[in-house]
């Protein structure tokens, strides 16, 4: 049966911390009272941190446990950092490049916006914050800066500190999230501002075609109108629709850039992938199918096809709409300018009269 979506679930592991926090985020870490400092100071780094309520002090005020998390962001950033290693903002200037990215696995996957361009494609992976299941406890570590202390600017000034302070933990710890891989909106390339989500400057659709082959590996079929089945109040809009073999490589290569995700933090920590569980789902409510996984082809052979969202739309029938759309706007226009006209024609009357 055609799947419709396929969520994922798993762990990371990591030696250390990889996902380091605001300073601010001692004024949330403080109400968790296994954690002691002196807030005052402001040369700490703390990790990053999930945080629950568990229960309420002696005045009333919330209680709160904190446990490690690797951000969602964070694990993204990890996912595509061999696809988008630093951000280059010269391919504004240079369109081989920005086309390349654009029609690439990384970018059709992972999403972009360029509001300058006035281009911009949803990602269509969710993936959710990676939150700390081991037991391991955190310390607070003090350390000592290389530099000279800093000396007062007033006797009745806090002397400089030579100190800073940082959060670590020992042994492995172990993460677990969840996720999802949209494939409705990894289906679509829209070529049209009708829901304001255009992909890709008409101008370049040639070049973008080319491009979108050698990612996909076979032709593409040409651009057309499409409209969403379940919509009722759809309108037809123009994009390019891949096959089901063509999102079923885009699946691929995702599942390969995440099975083999690394986060590298220098001293600080190392995290990996530990563990990987699929289910791709057709309907229903089922929350059992969970597959073990530890390559993309063992994804791949637990689907047949992908469900297609869109039904083509008379390219014919799709302009009459729109032209009969803006001849509604354009007269709707009309009557409002009509109106305000009249209505300052009568402000105008209204006060000739009192004069």
């Amino acid at each position: 049966m055609p799947i419709k979506s396929i969520r994922f679930r798993g762990e990371i592991t990591s030696n250390g911390i990889v996902n380091f926090d605001d300073e601010r985020a001692k004024w949330q870490l403080i109400k968790d009272p296994r954690y002691s400092f002196d807030p005052k100071f402001k040369n700490y780094k703390f990790a990053k941190h999930s945080f629950t309520q568990s229960g309420i002090d002696e005045k009333g005020k919330a209680i709160f446990h904190a446990v490690l998390k690797i951000s969602r962001d964070c694990i993204r950033q990890a996912i595509f950092k061999d696809d988008q290693p630093f951000h280059n903002p010269h391919i504004f200037h240079a369109e081989e490049i920005l086309i390349k990215l654009l029609s690439s696995a990384a970018g059709l996957l992972r999403g972009y916006l360029f509001a300058d361009l006035g281009i911009k494609k949803k990602s269509s992976v969710f993936i959710s914050d990676a939150v700390q299941i081991s037991d391991n406890v955190s310390t607070i570590d003090v350390g000592t800066m290389s530099g000279p202390k800093d000396k007062k600017a007033d006797t009745n000034d806090d002397s400089g500190l030579s100190l800073h302070y940082k959060e670590s933990i020992g042994g492995k710890v172990v993460y677990e999230f969840q996720g999802a891989l949209d494939l409705d909106e990894l289906q679509f390339i829209s070529l049209s501002q009708v829901y304001d989500r255009l992909a890709v400057d008409p101008n370049y659709l040639d070049y973008y075609m080319k491009n979108l082959e050698i990612t996909l590996g076979s032709k593409i079929r040409n651009k057309a109108f499409f409209i969403k089945k379940t919509a009722m109040n759809g309108l037809p809009e123009e994009g390019i629709l891949l096959n089901s073999d063509q999102v079923k490589v885009l699946i691929k290569e995702f599942f390969q850039r995440f099975l083999n995700m690394e986060i590298n933090r220098g001293a600080s920590g190392h995290a990996w992938l530990s563990k990987l569980e699929v289910m791709p789902k057709d309907s229903g409510l089922d929350n059992t199918n969970w597959i073990p996984v530890k390559t993309s082809e063992e994804i791949l052979n637990n689907i047949d096809s992908v469900h297609c969202f869109y039904d083509e739309y008379d390219k014919e029938e799709a302009l009459k709409l729109y032209e009969k759309i803006d001849a509604g706007k354009q007269k709707q226009g009309d009557q409002k300018k009509s109106k305000k006209l009249k209505s300052k024609e009568q402000r105008k009357e209204s006060i000739q009269e009192k004069e």
